[in-house]
């Protein structure tokens, strides 16, 4: 009897001190178990999206891709005197040489049929900065979106949502035909937005800067922004993708990636992307971005 009493103290024992060990470590637990559920979730959506990147790259392989813009239709667009038009990397130029692209490239736009068929009633510079207006009057969702069905709906119909036809059917056309300048123009446009947009008086406000997380959060790691890129021109998608990657490395350096995007599982399909292309003017620069994230991250 004293035999089984002694068993059932000792066994007793042994269960509270391992019960004590598990509630003593139990976050750190949580954590791991979490992180594994996490990183299988997101291998899974590289898998999903190395799919259907094959699945679009089959579909434009039928169809002749874009062209990158020539020497002449940079400088027709940017001006001869401008360092855009002599292809020079938009990370090269200031805020004021940015926005007087930007505003060229408006000009231009504007004499141009594909805006005028559209009958848009104003100005190219003042319809994008409305767009702009609207995009951040109303930021996309960044995390939990696979758990809620409503937010998965809203997700990818948020764009046509957000802006209504009419402007989706007039960005539809300035990017297909305006395609050509893609590289120059997206460039100048992240560099100019990442100023604070305001040349005179620059520094970012931390609401413009949310705003562009929560879009780069949109185009790397949703469906809605994934299925909107499917249907743009290679090179531009790539770009987004890119771009995308700079402004979620930003906002792990401000301590303000809410959505926790891992890097570490986008940057190799980006660079290798770059690496497949011929029609980059910057693609060295690129190349040498990532690989200073890639080791960055590496370390982490």
């Amino acid at each position: 009897m004293k035999a089984k009493v002694g068993l059932f103290v000792g066994a007793a024992i042994v269960v509270g001190v391992a019960a004590g060990l598990v509630i003593r470590h139990w976050e750190t637990i949580v954590q791991q178990l979490a992180g594994k559920a996490m990183e299988a979730e997101r291998r899974e959506f590289v898998h999903r999206t190395q799919e259907l990147e094959g699945a679009i790259a089959r579909l434009q392989h039928e169809r002749q891709p874009t062209q990158a813009a020539s020497t002449e239709r940079l400088e027709q667009v940017f001006g001869a005197s401008s360092p855009l038009g002599r292809g020079v990397s938009p990370s090269k130029l200031q805020c004021q040489e940015l926005e007087a692209a930007l505003h060229a490239f408006c000009n231009s736009l504007d004499a141009s049929e594909t805006w005028r068929s559209h009958e848009v009633g104003q100005e190219s510079w003042s319809f994008f900065a409305d767009v702009l207006t609207l995009m951040e009057q109303r930021l996309p969702a960044t995390g939990g979106i696979s758990q809620q069905p409503q937010l998965i709906v809203e997700n990818c119909f948020y764009v046509y949502r957000l802006l209504g036809k009419k402007r989706v059917d007039v960005i539809r056309d300035v990017l297909k035909y305006e395609g050509d300048l893609a590289e120059p123009l997206i460039g100048a446009l992240y560099r100019w937005l990442m100023s604070g947009r305001r040349c005179e008086t620059p520094g970012q406000q931390p609401e413009q800067f949310k705003a562009m997380y929560h879009y780069a959060c949109f185009f790397l790691n949703t469906p809605g922004g994934q299925s909107y890129l499917a249907r743009r021109d290679s090179r531009i998608r790539l770009l987004t993708r890119y771009y995308a990657t700079l402004i979620i490395h930003e906002a792990n350096v401000r301590k303000l990636n809410e959505a926790a995007i891992d890097l570490r599982f986008f940057l190799p399909l980006v660079a290798n992307e770059i690496q497949s292309r011929n029609d980059l003017l910057q693609a060295e620069e690129y190349l040498r971005a990532l690989s200073e994230l890639q080791a960055h991250y590496s370390q982490r």
